[in-house]
């Protein structure tokens, strides 16, 4: 039994890091994304790297939400960001695009 508890015990530090790293809240900017785009440039921006890592290492049923500010503007500027990580190799599926980002410059980046 008490073999059982450290086992267990050793699994929960690790447990909890991956719960925090999924519930991080990256920000990419309307200056940031404003930039000349490619794939490369797309895949290097920090808060996707970050993200597209977290949602790669979360679990299966995990999901990368695309937060963004409501408006014609953000849609199209979320659509624009889930066709170029799907062109990465992220499965559409493994995204939820949601309105209502806390800025209306940025949109935020999160695993769910």
């Amino acid at each position: 039994m008490l073999l059982a508890s450290s086992s267990q015990a050793l699994e929960e530090p690790k447990a909890i890091l991956v719960a925090q790293e999924a519930q991080s809240v990256r920000t990419l900017s309307a200056e940031r994304w404003a930039r000349p785009r490619s794939g490369e440039s797309v895949a290097a921006m920090p808060a996707v790297r970050e993200s597209v890592q977290a949602l790669l290492s979360a679990p299966e049923t995990s999901t990368l939400v695309i937060r963004y500010p409501g408006g014609e503007e953000g849609s199209l500027w979320a659509e624009e960001l889930h066709v170029w990580l799907i062109s990465l190799g992220i499965d559409a599926a493994l995204m939820d695009l949601r309105p209502g980002s806390s800025r209306s410059d940025q949109i935020e980046l999160f695993i769910e």
